[in-house]
């Protein structure tokens, strides 16, 4: 699942108790040349909390480099060119800060 946190970063989370490594990957990662490590957090979960900058973006959990596993918790999903499907990002323009 995504979540956009207050500073404008979003978290990511996906519950895989057996997986032994799981990698972030996606348009904004260069897919696998940018892959991005998430860290375990127990019983199960992993997690990361990184920027994404604005736009639509395709995005894939690869679990133990073999698995692509998409986020169906996501903004949506699509079936990708080499037939699997992939989860999809909408990061809107950044917040304007408001003057006091």
């Amino acid at each position: 699942m995504i979540s956009e946190i207050q500073d404008g970063r979003f978290r990511f989370r996906v519950y895989l108790p057996h997986a032994s490594k799981v990698e972030l990957v996606g348009g904004f990662t260069r897919w696998r040349a940018g892959a991005i490590a998430m860290t375990r957090q127990e019983p199960g979960w992993w997690e990361l909390v990184c920027d994404v900058p604005h736009g639509t973006h395709e995005f894939c959990y690869l679990v133990d480099n073999s698995v692509w596993l998409a986020d169906y918790a996501a903004h949506g999903v699509t079936l990708a060119g080499y037939g699997g499907w992939v989860s999809r990002l909408i990061v809107r323009q950044p917040r304007v800060p408001q003057a006091a």
